[in-house]
Formats: C-alpha cells, structure tokens, sequence
C-alpha cells in the first residue's frame, strides 16, 4: 500500500489536478498581482522572509543565483504546510506535468510510483512500444532488453532519485526527442535475490494509452482506465462504441491501480458512465461548496460494475464514487486510497510553478473519502502482487466477481 503520508502520485501519474490559465490569458498570477503582494504583505512573517532574502541578495559573500535562491525558499515554504501534494515545479517539471496531462510528451515511456519500503521508486508500467520496452542493457551483459513493471528506480544518468518525487523523476526522464539517457533499476529475482541493471535508450514521442477494452464471453465488455488525460474521455467513448457494436450486455470498468489524473477527463468520463446530475463537489476554504455536474449523458444501459482496490486514487475515486452514489453501478473489489483533495497549477514568471492543494471533493452524497477511502459495494480480495493475472477472469478474483455479478443482473 502508499504511504498515505508520503506519497506524492505524479508525474504521468498525476494527481488530481486543474491546470489555470497562463499568463497570456491573463489567469492567476496575473491579473490581481498588485492587490495580492500587498496583501500578503501584511501576513506575519512575510516581511522577514523578505529582508533574508534581500540579506542574501546583498550580504552574502559570493554573488547568488537569486532564482535558484528564490526557487528553494519557495520549494521550502511549500514543505512547511505538510501536504505531500503541494509543492513547486522547476520549469523542466512544470513542462513534464503539461505534457503527461495532455497525454504527449518525449521521454522513454514508463510510468512511476512512490515506495515508502524501500525509499526507491518503483516503475508501475512501461508503455508497449516505447524506448523503455525495448532498452538495451549495457551491464550486466546478456541482461534481456526492456525494463520492467516492479523494477526499483535507482539512478537517471548517474544521479540518485532515491527520495526524489515523481515529477523531478519524470522531468529527468524527459528530454528532447532523439537524447540518449542512462536508466539504473534494481531487478528482484528468483529466491529473492536483487541485480543491479543499467539500460539505455534515446528518447522518443510518446502517446500515453490510457485506456483498454475488450469483449469477455457471454456479451461482457471489459474498459480498464489507468489514468485521466486528455486523450482519455474520447478513447472511452470509442472504445464503448466498439463494444456496444459487438452486442454489449454488461461492462466491467477496471480503475485498480488508477491514481487520478485530471478531473475534467474523469467529469468527461462520466458522461458515459453516470446519469445527469451532480460528480462530485468541490469545498474551497472559506467558501460555499461547488458542484460539478454532467448535464448531457450517453446512457450506457447495460448492468455496471466498478473495480477498485487501494491504489484507486484522485480522479479514479471521483468517478468511482459518482458510480456509487447516483445509483449508476456496484463497486468491487477493496477500499481505495482515499484522497480527496483537490491540486490546482499556478503558473509563475520565470517558468515555473506551483502545485497547490485547494480544495476537498466531496461524493455526490456529501462522503468526505480523505484518508478513509471509498468502501465496496462487494468486497473482494486480490492476494498477493501478481500484475500478470490481472484483467483474466480465471485468474483475476476480482474480475471474475464482477463478471458474476453482471450476468446474474444481465440474465
């Protein structure tokens, strides 16, 4: 399980996330910057924080990187509030972020996650087709070519990412089309061993797929969602509509192992899934709460069960609990995450920026999931770590419950 303390999803496993306007359309920054400095002027603290930094600028014997300076006394303003999923993006971060949102970006093709076990990241997936899937290993030699999913991230180009967020990890792994980078991971092996492996590979465009279907027997569609961009809503309209053309009587949606992505493409979503009304709502500070709405729905009309375990975060426990709520389907499976707090992306000068937690969603039903998680309708077990029998009913249990469920209300 995460560490629901520590871990930061991110990267091209994002967390739930609105991206604002930028500077040319004269968003947040900008358009109140004036009235904002002043204000925050009058905060306590802010002034010495002021005259340190104008000591640094001015006092210190070598001349600083007053942006470099700048950036780190941000970044630390941003830990002080203990919120794993508030914190400052570099501009080559803020750039990786963009680009996993919009599901386009140049890297190597592999998506990340935290471990708090071992202090080392662990590569969730790599992308079929991408640099990674085909790596070659320069040592030890014979190694076969490919990382894989579960091999611990240890070094990019030579540097330690132990410790490192998702993002920073993420913006090393980008680069521009065509660079070659050096890629270490620890590899467990047979009798519980551990080999040390490098790889390399050039970058390359990647196209993240979000989205996999497939029809089981007896009329069963099965649509595994492993994260929200926005390629996602369109990818799951078609991939219904291909479906629905081979005589669909029942849907199994798979959001195991989803950590969320951006809310607008799980709002899209819905609108296949979930009949019009409330997703979920947004509680700012001090403020009324908000509601997020589908007005214009494509029935689906056919049984529908949701699949959800602990790894079920954001975006994916947005959706999962609008399912539950309005009525539309059941969940199965385990508790999820529990994360039901809301980042937004400030964009600042220099290029840069900032992940700010704004707000808490809420379920159509009011259910605050922060920390707790959202419970199953049918709770069913997934023992041990085997991703290779998920999504087969005959090896996957918690499929093979769905399934079940779906034609005993499909007969």
């Amino acid at each position: 399980m995460i560490s629901r303390r520590t871990a930061t999803i991110g990267g091209a496993l994002l967390v739930l996330l609105t991206l604002l306007a930028t500077r040319a359309a004269g968003g947040w920054p900008w358009f109140s910057a004036r009235g904002a400095l002043a204000a925050l002027q009058r905060q306590p603290g802010v002034s010495g924080l002021a005259e340190g930094l104008s000591l640094i600028a001015h006092q210190y014997y070598r001349q600083p990187d007053m942006a470099q300076v700048s950036a780190g006394a941000l970044a630390g303003a941003l830990r002080s509030l203990g919120d794993p999923y508030s914190q400052y993006l570099s501009p080559q971060a803020y750039r990786s972020l963009l680009g996993a949102a919009s599901g386009r970006y140049t890297g190597i093709g592999v998506e990340v996650e935290p471990s708090a076990a071992s202090g080392l990241p662990v590569i969730l997936r790599v992308l079929p087709g991408s640099p990674a899937a085909g790596a070659t290993a320069t040592e030890p030699a014979g190694t076969p070519a490919g990382l894989r999913g579960g091999d611990r991230l240890v070094a990019v180009d030579g540097v330690s990412v132990r410790g490192m967020d998702v993002e920073a990890i993420q913006s090393r792994l980008a680069g521009p089309e065509g660079t070659r980078v050096r890629v270490t991971v620890d590899r467990s092996g047979p009798g519980g061993g551990v080999a040390s492996l490098t790889f390399t590979m050039r970058r390359a465009p990647i196209v993240v797929q979000t989205v996999q279907a497939r029809m089981l027997p007896r009329g069963v569609g099965y649509l595994a969602i492993q994260m929200f961009n926005a390629q996602t809503a369109a990818a799951v309209t078609r991939a219904l509509d291909g479906l629905r053309a081979r005589h669909l009587r029942a849907l199994v949606v798979d959001l195991r192992d989803n950590p969320g992505g951006v809310l607008q493409a799980a709002v899209a979503v819905a609108r296949d899934l979930v009949p019009p009304g409330v997703v979920t709502y947004l509680q700012p500070r001090g403020g009324p709460r908000q509601a997020i709405r589908v007005r214009r729905t494509r029935p689906l009309g056919v049984p529908l069960a949701v699949l959800i375990n602990g790894r079920t975060a954001s975006a994916a426990e947005v959706l999962a609990g609008a399912v539950k709520d309005r009525g539309a389907g059941v969940l199965v499976g385990e508790p999820t995450f529990g994360k039901a707090v809301v980042q937004r992306v400030f964009p600042l000068r220099g290029g840069g920026a900032v992940k700010l937690t704004t707000a808490r969603y809420l379920t159509p039903d009011g259910h605050n999931l922060d920390v707790r998680g959202l419970a199953p309708n049918l709770a069913v077990a997934f023992p041990g770590e085997s991703p290779g029998r998920v999504g087969q009913p005959a090896t996957d249990p918690q499929l093979a419950a769905a399934v079940r469920l779906l034609r005993e209300r499909a007969a």
